[in-house]
């Protein structure tokens, strides 16, 4: 017997459960249960020494309840027994830090409900959907009961050099925004991939054992050695033209499950379940970590390739769908909604919704939703405002110059009115975002005019529309503002856009619903170059990514719009779930807002220290591109109001 059990190597199979897989028609349910489900249980009531965990959010446990009533019957006594530990996850798969704090506790409540309705007991460990993680989320679980979650370790590791390896063999703890703290354990994307690569055949049973025996080490370790979908064996839902061929008629992938956990038993590995780690003394945690960074707020699981954009700016029409949702939300806030319609709302933000979702499936999601919020009219977006004591406009060459009470800017009528210099007053007299023309940065590579307040699409492989033509702006002064318009003409036809000034802050405009359906690419817009002169030199960026509002220091370089792949258009993002971001220098700053009702973009940072100067820019997103992006989604018209903004830390 190899001496992994001398060593203290325990290993855990994680099942996730989702019949609302986006791939999967609701037709097919049925078969799932019996084709994954049923398997699983066998699984374990056939090898008295075998242990694992079992996940599903409180709908698809309902869904098996009402397709196999008989199978919870099972799952409850294999929990009794201590052969199965049941890990939670919410109501719904959801993307926490991408929906509003409110979603989140209620879609945690909910979960516990259902869980105690259904097996009796609630579990002391969640699985966080899709490993998108953010501090924020840690009160919503703490909330609803929870001690531990399970999360990805490789994502957020490559941000944080100062982690030990030997932290992922164990749990470890983190902490809220408020200073509130829950227990983390690591699964790994490469495990989970080698074990599904072991079950399809494409790894030989010895070379898979070995990878695992080599997790051993001097002292007790722990390893998920599978964290994943159950839906994916002996079944295949039809997501990626790369799936596995299906077995061969007469052979399980369940089986061979089976005698890949026989092998491991059989060479020392001592199986075992999440919870029962959190209460191994061995395995107790010991550092305190935090895991989204500026670079990558809001780590999932895999690599770059998949990030949280995917559930946000693709997709059939995320925008619009995410959208509708926070509509929902905000409604039900307001006039205090039943526990029934917040349930329904969860289900309606479910992940699965947003990225392989099926035409049948699509078009029934369409007639659940409430109709999309229209934008507000631009002059009466915002409520009237005492008269401005100062509105003056002048016209300098290709330059127009506004001055109101408490704003001072320079717009470039030649590049599509945008902003050269904006000073917000109350954060001082120097601009704070603007135009840094060809020369500002030495290398190469940055040889460029890097302007404010203009919009980018990019299609692959090369096409590239801006904003940034010649336009003849038409000045409106009203007595509680200054709106200035153009129509900027494009290759997709002309781009309405406007810029309100008011007494302290300043709104952008944008068009697009005239630009028609959504191409295949990305849209930023809003976009917000730094002046280094009027900022110091420590940087953070402060959001909400699913709860409090948490800080970012930005102590590392990163480019969240930087592609991945040519199928793969951006690389991170902020939730920024309220509608809000701040840069700041920890004297001053600017907020961007922006109502999510209207347009659900994400905000994207780019940071760099280019020789001796940085390059800072935040852009909004309305449209990425990924394998998940489908025809047919329209654009939406964008509006991103921005202020001074001083931290009160």
């Amino acid at each position: 017997m190899n001496t992994a059990a001398s060593l203290g190597l325990q290993g855990t199979l994680l099942f996730h459960l989702n019949l609302n897989y986006s791939s999967i028609e609701v037709g097919s349910r049925p078969a799932v249960v019996r084709r994954c489900y049923g398997p699983l249980l066998d699984l374990v009531e056939r090898r008295p020494w075998l242990r694992i965990a079992i996940e599903a959010s409180g709908h698809t446990l309902e869904r098996i309840a009402r397709i196999d009533a008989e199978w919870i019957a099972r799952l409850v006594r294999l929990m009794a027994e201590g052969r199965v530990e049941f890990v939670g996850s919410g109501d719904s798969q959801i993307i926490g830090p991408l929906v509003p704090a409110v979603v989140n506790r209620w879609n945690q409540a909910l979960g516990r409900a259902t869980y105690e309705r259904l097996l009796g007991t609630a579990p002391e460990i969640a699985l966080v959907n899709e490993m998108a993680f953010s501090q924020g989320l840690v009160g919503a679980y703490l909330d609803a009961g929870y001690r531990g979650l399970v999360v990805d370790w490789n994502n957020p590791r490559r941000f944080h050099p100062e982690w030990k390896d030997e932290w992922r063999y164990r749990a470890a703890w983190t902490r809220s925004p408020c200073g509130r703290r829950i227990a983390l354990l690591w699964s790994d994307s490469v495990h989970f991939q080698r074990f599904q690569r072991a079950v399809a055949g494409e790894l030989e049973a010895s070379d898979y054992r070995q990878f695992v025996l080599e997790r051993a080490g001097e002292g007790a370790r722990h390893v998920f050695l599978y964290a994943s979908d159950a839906e994916v064996f002996d079944f295949r839902p039809g997501r990626y033209a790369s799936e596995p061929a299906a077995p061969a008629v007469g052979t399980s992938e369940w089986e061979r499950i089976g005698e890949l956990a026989q092998g491991l038993h059989e060479a020392g590995l001592a199986f075992t379940t999440p919870a029962r780690v959190l209460h191994s003394p061995g395995l107790a945690p010991e550092a305190t970590v935090e895991l989204g960074v500026a670079a990558n707020p809001v780590p999932v699981k895999k690599n770059p390739k998949y990030n949280v954009t995917r559930w946000a700016l693709s997709g059939r029409d995320d925008v619009g769908l995410n959208a509708r949702c926070f509509a929902r939300a905000r409604e039900l806030e307001r006039r205090g909604g039943s526990a029934r319609e917040w349930q329904l709302l969860c289900r309606a933000w479910g992940s699965d919704l947003r990225t392989h979702l099926t035409e049948k499936r699509w078009r029934r999601l369409q007639r659940a939703l409430p109709p999309r919020v229209p934008a507000a009219p631009v002059a009466s977006a915002m409520p009237a405002r005492s008269e401005l004591r100062t509105a003056d406009v002048q016209r300098d060459g290709q330059r127009l110059r506004i001055e109101t009470d408490g704003v001072r800017a320079s717009l470039l009528a030649r590049r599509g009115l945008a902003l050269e210099a904006l000073t917000l007053r109350t954060a001082g007299e120097q601009p704070l975002v603007g135009t840094l023309f060809l020369g500002h940065f030495e290398p190469i590579e940055y040889c460029a005019d890097f302007y404010s307040g203009h919009a980018v699409l990019e299609i692959p492989p090369h096409a590239r529309v801006t904003d940034l033509e010649p336009v003849e702006p038409v000045v409106e002064r009203e007595p509680d503002r200054i709106v200035v318009r153009a129509d900027v003409t494009t290759p997709l036809g002309p781009l309405p856009k406007e810029i309100v000034f008011h007494s302290g802050h300043v709104e952008l405009c944008y068009r697009f619903s005239r630009w028609g359906e959504r191409p295949a690419g990305s849209l930023r817009a809003g976009i917000l170059t730094l002046l280094a002169e009027a900022w110091g030199p420590e940087l953070a960026v402060s959001c909400a990514n699913g709860g409090p509002r948490e800080r970012f220091p930005l102590s590392q370089a990163c480019d969240h719009g930087r592609s991945v792949s040519p199928l793969v258009s951006a690389s991170a993002a902020f939730g920024a779930t309220d509608g809000w971001i701040a840069l700041d220098d920890g004297r001053i700053g600017l907020e961007a807002s922006w109502t999510q009702e209207e347009a659900a973009v994400l905000p994207l940072l780019t940071f760099q220290q280019v020789g001796d100067k940085r390059f800072v820019r935040l852009s909004f997103s309305l449209s990425e591109l990924d394998e998940t992006h489908r025809p047919g989604a329209p654009l939406y018209d964008f509006r991103l109001s921005l202020r001074p903004y001083r931290n009160r830390r």
